[in-house]
């Protein structure tokens, strides 16, 4: 356990800042001067202690507001604790309770990481240019000024910001004046509603706009850079309002600010931020050119702007306490974002993402041990980024948010939020506040019901044994390595059943019931509870089966029968060879997200591949035999009027053929890759990364030196990371070796799209073990450029998922065991570590059985 860092909100509550910054593009540094208003709390002690890090504090003075004895106070001495991020005001006299006002003048540098104050960089014309911009969440706006950086210390901010002429300069609020001084742009903002640091933001630079109104009269504008044409933003700018429009409805409480800007960001490390009244965006997830864009990378871009519009009432209007409850921020985002886009957009049949995206990403993280709860306890700032795993925070959040809608019904869930938000309204909670607003809303216990999920880690399965009318249900906690389970852990878990004669809720470790009729039940119908079911006998399984051959089965269902059971192989509860026989009936499957389990199972079965090389073939037998039907249904053209699923599943399946080496696929991927060289759009935008790396693993039609240089050159993003998804399936030894060494030149790959880059090289077997090498030789390197950044313990967690051996194992273990003191790092070890033992006995324990299933598919 780590030591715990004294929260400096017990001693000095701030209720104003004045802050006048001037961030100097061109010498990168950062000067300024703070003014905070606030009230000492506490014990009488001789000195004042705020947050900074990286700042050096030139001068200061204290006004203390007490009517016996008001004055001015020169600090005796400026300290300043860099190991505590802190500065300490020291007087020589007894500095009591009660009102005080500090000035702070402080000079720092603007540095390339992606936090606090920074550059984001661009080219337009091969003429390089920056725009300078902020991230203080979760804890670098200390970075930027002294301040109280803790989220329980919200206050009002009068911001000032001193930048070039003629460029453009955003904050949270419209601008209040503005004037030339000294040959630069003096530019004050409104006060701020009452906040938490880590929400103030600003940018300034050459952006382009456009805007509109909200039926209630909000500004809404949508900014980038002019690398992109005026239209990219078009999009993102009708989302972004009716997004505002829908939320203000939904949650029954007004967008509290005259104005949203939306920023995409040329450099910005996480995928969007929500900075009240100005939120940022990586540039993938805001822009979106007309004839470019991909049906999956406008579902993207909605989601994005949707989850980060619900945080302008969830987490800025209403902010959780500590960081211990962030889920209160990111879960309820998580799941918004799906409700308001299936709003915004219903024939996406966006639900079902939740299921494939979040659902199955976070069953899978959960399922090993020594992952977080969703809330989490935090003692220490270099352990608060390790608290933002998307399929534990985010993901399980949602999920689990997602049931208890379900659970309680959507009426009463609304009624609640819109409590919540009223009576809390600029303040902070903790869960508790949430859970009696909606169980007074619903007349349920809901904190009784919520916290067993929440407060631990991991979930239950299922077990369901009937005979006949005889039905046994229990419960039991669930983990890859079943001996690591917690035997006496109780959820209260919803069956949602097809059947009327079983209980709405299993809160006990097992019940029987005599049922009516001798049907087989169905557990967990939609898919919207947290756990998997194991029907333990064989002809319930092919009952339910037979009903997927049927076609009377939903696709959620469906979809969850199959990911369920391969979640049980993996935990040694049946054969892998079991699931892979599952799979086979969905050989007439035409939804995308059950195609999304299927691709996945798949995937799973191709680990097998580093124990056996000799069963790739009969793999990609199996591929070729699944996709076949729907391949001929498809083709490779987009048809007039087709439903977003097929356009979805087109790219599936013709991934799979170009895996599988389906000749006539590759031929005619190869056919397409050469058309695209001379006209981009006689490819389908959905299709692009598909055909480029068809001609990538060939090593065909000059592929990898024109996608190099295309990379390069274009400022679209959704085409730069289709690029770099098929670069990095390259099998040559050369070209692999070309990929890693552009990884450290900050000109070639970004520093924000380094990590997936090596995630995909570590994926790629050809690729693997150089890849590996690579970042071990350039750990220094790494921890350097992102050891301050929310993506640093991303590092061990791709380079864990991309391991199938018990070489690797060893490896990974020599490496990364003796970093285990690093707070930041040290979770994803821990897991990554037995994610590799679970993956290996798993792969170990199935590989026979694995290859005498497919030994049917060798001619």
């Amino acid at each position: 356990m780590s030591k715990k860092v004294k929260r400096l909100f017990e001693s000095f509550e701030p209720k104003n800042y004045t802050i006048q910054l001037h961030p100097d593009r061109d010498t990168m540094r950062l000067s300024g001067t703070v003014v905070i208003e606030g009230q000492k709390t506490g014990r009488p002690s001789q000195r004042l202690t705020f947050h900074q890090k990286d700042l050096q504090i030139t001068g200061a003075e204290i006004v203390r507001h007490d009517k016996k004895s008001p004055g001015v106070i020169t600090p005796s001495r400026i300290s300043h604790h860099q190991s505590f991020n802190e500065v300490r005001l020291h007087a020589d006299e007894m500095l009591y309770p009660g009102k005080y006002t500090i000035t702070m003048h402080f000079t720092g540098k603007i540095t390339d990481g992606m936090h606090g104050v920074y550059p984001c960089y661009y080219e337009i014309d091969g003429k390089k240019q920056a725009l300078i911009a902020t991230q203080f969440e979760s804890h670098h706006a200390r970075e930027a000024f002294p301040c109280i950086d803790e989220p329980a210390a919200k206050a009002t901010f009068d911001l000032t910001v001193i930048s070039p002429k003629g460029e453009a300069i955003l904050g949270n609020t419209p601008i209040k004046t503005q004037a030339e001084k000294d040959g630069r742009l003096v530019t004050t903002f409104d006060t701020t509603p009452r906040m938490s640091t880590y929400l103030l933001a600003f940018a300034y630079g050459d952006l382009q706009s456009k805007t509109t109104k909200t039926t209630d009269g909000v500004d809404v504008s949508v900014w980038a850079t002019k690398a992109h044409s005026p239209e990219s933003l078009d999009f993102s700018l009708d989302v972004a309002k009716r997004c505002i429009e829908f939320f203000n409805d939904y949650f029954g409480v007004p967008y509290p600010l005259p104005k949203a800007d939306h920023i995409a960001l040329p450099d910005f490390s996480s995928g969007a931020m929500e900075n009240w009244g100005l939120i940022t965006y990586r540039e993938v997830c805001l822009v979106a050119e007309p004839a470019t864009t991909s049906q999956s990378s406008r579902e993207l871009i909605a989601t994005v702007i949707c989850h980060e519009t619900s945080h302008q009432w969830f987490g800025n209007l209403v902010t959780m306490q500590w960081w211990d409850d962030l889920w209160l921020n990111e879960s309820f985002a998580n799941v918004m974002e799906y409700v308001a886009t299936d709003a915004l957009f219903p024939d996406w049949e966006i639900w079902n993402s939740f299921i494939t995206v979040e659902g199955l990403s976070a069953l899978r993280r959960d399922s090993i041990a020594g992952v977080q709860a969703v809330k989490t306890e935090v003692h220490h700032p270099d352990e608060i980024s390790s608290l933002f795993d998307p399929s534990i925070v985010y993901a399980k959040g949602g999920r689990l948010l997602r049931m208890l809608m379900q659970y309680i019904g959507e009426d009463d869930f609304r009624r609640g939020l819109t409590a919540y938000f009223k009576k809390h309204a600029y303040g902070n909670t903790t869960g508790d506040d949430l859970w009696n607003a909606i169980g007074a809303a619903s007349g349920k216990d809901v904190a009784a019901f919520m916290n067993p999920w929440l407060l631990k880690s991991g979930f239950p399965v299922i077990k369901v044994n009937q005979k006949g009318s005889n039905l046994e249900i229990g419960q039991q906690h669930f983990l890859l390595d079943p001996a690591k389970s917690d035997t006496e852990r109780v959820w209260p878990v919803p069956l949602l059943s097809d059947r009327t004669d079983l209980p709405a809720l299993l809160d006990s470790p097992q019940t029987k019931a005599t049922l009516q009729h001798p049907e087989y039940v169905r557990i967990n119908q939609g898919a919207s509870g947290h756990y998997i079911v194991h029907y333990t006998q064989d002809a319930h399984v092919e009952a339910i089966a037979t009903l997927i051959d049927q076609k009377q089965l939903g696709s959620a269902e469906r979809l969850m029968l199959l990911s369920d059971n391969s979640m049980l192989a993996r935990a040694g509860e049946l054969s892998f060879a079991k699931t892979l026989a599952l799979l086979e009936r969905f050989a007439d499957e035409d939804r995308e997200p059950v195609w999304d389990i299927m691709a996945l199972i798949i995937a799973d079965c191709r680990r097998f591949i580093d124990a056996r090389p000799n069963i790739e073939p009969a793999i990609k037998a199996l591929i070729k035999k699944l996709i076949s039907k729907q391949f001929a249904r498809l083709g490779w053209a987009e048809k007039p009027g087709e439903e977003v699923q097929d356009t979805k599943l087109r790219a599936t399946i013709t991934s799979l053929g170009v895996y599988a080496e389906d000749e006539n696929i590759v031929t005619e991927a190869l056919d397409l890759f050469a058309a695209y060289k001379t006209d981009p759009s006689a490819v389908p935008a959905e299709l692009r990364s598909i055909i480029m790396s068809a001609a990538v693993r060939r090593d065909a039609l000059d592929s990898f030196q024109y996608l190099i240089g295309l990379e390069e050159q274009t400022s679209n993003v959704d085409l730069k990371y289709d690029i770099i998804g098929a670069l990095t399936t390259t099998k040559v030894p050369k070209n692999i070796q070309i990929l890693l060494g552009r990884l450290k030149d900050a000109n070639k790959v970004r520093p924000q799209d380094l990590m997936r880059w090596l995630a995909y090289l570590l994926r790629n077997r050809y690729s693997r073990d150089v890849s590996w090498k690579w970042l071990q030789d350039n750990w220094d390197w790494i921890k350097v450029t992102f050891a301050g950044d929310k993506s640093y313990d991303y590092f061990p967690r791709y380079a864990a998922n991309a391991f199938n051996t018990g070489k690797l194992l060893q490896e990974y273990r020599a490496f990364f065991e003796p970093m285990q003191d690093d707070l930041a790092l040290a979770r994803n070890i821990s897991m990554g570590i037995e994610e590799i033992q679970n993956r290996v006995s798993w792969l170990e324990r199935d590989i026979d059985a694995v290859e005498q299933h497919l030994a049917k598919y060798i001619k």
